[in-house]
């Protein structure tokens, strides 16, 4: 495999399956169309709130039967608010076979790299070329940017974040199929995010790009430039083009609304949308968050009020969130 991966980060509904999903089709690049969890799936100890996971020495064909689980999953999967829609795309029997023809399962860059071989060959039939570099992202990949630039001296990391108040009310939204949910979890990703954004810009330092994702959808031009001139690739037409292994995108958003193209039309939305309790949390602790990256505070709300569908316990749980975090 190519010794020169590139990784988006980012929390859940941050803009990061978008930034993804630009460079889908790119001559240069290999973009794994689903959020591939390597560290879950060889057993690590995940602390990302909505995906938390305790560690587990797993052997070799434990590690293979993770894999190949959650690729049956993503290929069953039809969700328009998931990472991707790759319901179909997949050759389950390709993947299988090709994962299991490798043998060495005992360190993880090798662990990491069986599996990205044997995504490539099930999606395209054929073996990954030395020449493609892989663009992967998932959500916990923050926490584990220093092991990933161990294994990938030459790794570059993107790191996409959004507003604060706006990013907790896309992700409030969905997590709340129905009801309004227990935010501890939606928090507790929030925190481990932008704690290690902090952390991996002092130790990775210029082989860390952060950008925003209210810049993206406003400058498209401008930030794709720079995110290609960072990564160090061509420049092509179809960085401006989101789609999923060659097919346009639709976009995962919360508004049920059909990705079109880049567009900032809906950047205010959260503010006619955002709870009180949103507001306090994000204010209790993100405000350093908010300060650093030239979002605007707004002042803390009545927290008496429930809010919309919120039961009497979630509402008592929320609360004590304000107290003990």
């Amino acid at each position: 495999m190519n010794q020169e991966p590139i990784f988006i980060l980012g929390a859940h509904k941050s803009g990061t399956s978008l930034l993804r999903n630009l460079f889908d089709g790119h001559s240069e690049l290999f973009v794994v169309p689903i959020e591939s969890h390597f560290f879950q799936h060889n057993g690590y100890w995940v602390d990302y709130g909505i995906r938390r996971k305790l560690p587990k020495a797993l052997v070799g064909n434990e590690i293979i039967e993770n894999y190949i689980n959650w690729i049956k999953y993503v290929n069953s999967l039809s969700d328009q608010y998931a990472d991707s829609d790759t319901k179909g795309f997949w050759n389950i029997e390709k993947f299988i076979n090709e994962i299991k023809s490798y043998s060495d399962y005992m360190y993880l860059k090798t662990s990491i790299e069986n599996y990205i071989h044997a995504m490539y060959y099930s999606l395209n039939n054929k073996k990954l070329a030395d020449n493609l570099r892989v663009i992967e992202k998932s959500v916990e990949n923050a926490e584990f940017a220093n092991i990933l630039k161990k294994l990938y001296p030459n790794a570059k990391f993107i790191h996409i974040i959004r507003n604060p108040y706006s990013n907790i009310v896309s992700m409030r939204k969905f997590k709340s199929r129905s009801g309004y949910p227990f935010l501890k979890p939606i928090i507790q990703s929030l925190y481990n995010n932008y704690y290690y954004l902090e952390k991996n810009q002092v130790t990775l330092d210029k082989d860390y790009l952060v950008i925003k994702y209210e810049d993206l959808v406003m400058k498209p031009k401008e930030k794709i430039k720079e995110v290609i001139e960072f990564a160090g690739i061509s420049n092509e037409e179809i960085t401006y083009t989101p789609t999923v292994n060659g097919e346009i995108w639709g976009g995962n958003s919360t508004t049920d609304v059909k990705f079109k193209d880049l567009s900032s039309n809906g950047l205010s939305r959260w503010i006619t949308e955002i709870e009180p309790i949103e507001v306090n949390l994000v204010n209790k602790l993100f405000k350093y968050t908010l300060d650093r990256y030239g979002y605007e505070t707004i002042e803390n709300k009545s927290l008496v009020k429930f809010a919309k569908a919120e039961k009497v316990k979630v509402f008592i749980g929320n609360r004590l969130l304000i107290k003990y975090l």
